[in-house]
């Protein structure tokens, strides 16, 4: 996905093009028709392209953790695909890094057995391409040489619908599935019954990502990367962050036009900052219905956090939310205001651009935490080479890959963050990496936005 600014700040629209993808992954509409990309042929180290696109060679989805998952920002269980697919834009200086990483041993990985070759569907943006295209899928061809991999990328995802309903229609009549791994429309496949549930066996390192994220999906896709929405602070002014959302709430009532979040609809951060304080309020069980299904009548249960929130814009920095993700990033580094919920990827990477001083530090509250999400690579069902995707997916989850999606796209690992190599341990610190609390369902957040702008910001 887009890691850019522009792209940011609409990040919290992309529910309602993950709901699409699903829809079109249920109803599996046999659409067998061509899908221009871009088709690469990974083998010993080199990589060759070509101009025109193998069967599936559009990748779908909002990628998420992405551009990043849960990809709205509204972390939207429904429209999790985009969740962390976005990572931003990154230098791809960890390629050394992941080169020779495969071999086995320390890491828990070791190469399938024979010579295999098998498909795998991206898309998204340039620095996405890049991750795989310069990075890491070189360092594979480099521990696996006798697995290839023929990459197909869309740029932009934007054949979605078509990719879901060709792997459906190949599921349906028994044919060759035309993809074997994907990790754009893996949310929406999962979902709809179109990919493999891997266990341990197939994928070692699977004890290592997160049991929610998991579940999520019903272990029918494996997270590898995430991102979430955290509290950045000015450190010159703050020693001790709000740990928890009651002491947040506390602080930005005691220290009026020192705070602000971007209106929902703007951006995901903000919708973040707006979905949790409305969630703080909701019993558990109805919460969890609210982020998994569309009921409009459990909807009366937001009032109560709306009220905070409206009791709260006196305090805001001019009284006003900003637009877009960005205009709050831009008011931390300009000093205006001292704490704001961000982007984990935006963050990390302002600072590697020198656009946000190193004073500016964040943090995860707590009871309850800002959502995020994962992206997800999925195995298809029917596939021919399950074990070599699997092992492929397992190959991702190892520490040096990992370091990679942190360094490059500034991305959350999906291990622990203490199981990364010491270099790329501090890039997140005090942060609960594996931490993705999922939002509410992508309709759900639509009309929570909805009523933010008429009882708060109207």
């Amino acid at each position: 996905m887009n890691g850019s600014r522009s792209h940011r700040s609409t990040r919290s629209a992309r529910s309602t093009r993950g709901a699409v993808v699903a829809a079109a992954a249920t109803t599996a509409v046999a659409m067998l028709l061509t899908a221009c990309g871009s088709s690469t042929e990974v083998s010993s180290g080199t990589t060759s392209t070509s101009s025109t696109a193998t069967d599936g060679g559009a990748a779908a989805g909002a990628g998420a953790a992405g551009s990043g998952a849960a990809a709205a920002g509204s972390g939207a269980a429904g429209s999790g695909a985009a969740a962390a697919g976005s990572g931003a834009a990154g230098s791809g200086a960890a390629a050394g890094s992941a080169a020779g990483s495969g071999a086995a041993g320390a890491t828990g990985f070791s190469c399938p057995a024979g010579e295999d070759t098998f498909t795998f569907a991206s898309g998204g943006d340039v620095n996405i391409q890049d991750l795989w295209q310069k990075t890491l899928l070189p360092a594979w061809s480099k521990a696996c040489p006798n697995v290839k991999i023929t990459f197909n990328f869309d740029t932009h995802s934007q054949n979605a619908n078509l990719d879901v309903s060709k792997v459906a229609a190949a599921i349906k009549t028994g044919k060759d599935v035309p993809v074997d791994l994907t990790d754009n429309f893996s949310n929406q496949a999962a979902k709809a019954g179109l990919t493999e549930v891997l266990t341990a066996s197939d994928v070692p390192a699977l004890s290592k990502v997160s049991k929610t994220a998991l579940d999520a999906v019903k272990g029918a896709a494996v997270p590898f990367r995430g991102s979430s929405v955290l509290l950045a602070y000015d450190s010159t002014k703050i020693q001790n962050p709000p740990k928890t959302l009651d002491e947040l709430l506390a602080w930005i009532k005691a220290n009026p036009g020192k705070f602000t979040y971007n209106s929902p609809s703007t951006g995901g951060s903000g919708d973040s900052f707006m979905g949790t304080v409305v969630a703080s309020k909701i019993a558990p069980d109805v919460l969890s219905k609210m982020q998994t299904d569309y009921d409009p009548s459990l909807e009366s249960n937001f009032k109560p956090g709306l009220d905070i929130l409206k009791d709260l814009q006196g305090s805001l920095y001019q009284k006003t939310n900003p637009n877009g993700n960005q205009a709050v990033l831009d008011l931390l580094a300009k000093g205006e205001i001292q704490l704001a919920p961000v982007w984990s990827d935006m963050f990390l990477s302002a600072q590697k651009n020198k656009q946000l001083p190193e004073t500016v530090k964040v943090t995860q509250i707590s009871n309850p935490s800002f959502t995020g999400g994962a992206a997800y690579m999925a195995v298809i069902k029917g596939t021919k080479h399950k074990a070599s995707a699997a092992a492929f997916v397992n190959w991702l989850l190892q520490p040096e890959q990992q370091a990679t999606i942190v360094t490059t796209i500034a991305g959350f690992p999906a291990i622990p963050n203490a199981d990364l190599p010491a270099s790329a341990q501090g890039a997140f610190d005090g942060v609960e990496t594996q931490n993705l609390r999922p939002g509410f369902e992508s309709k759900t957040n639509s009309d929570l936005q909805k009523q933010w702008a008429q009882a708060v910001a109207g």
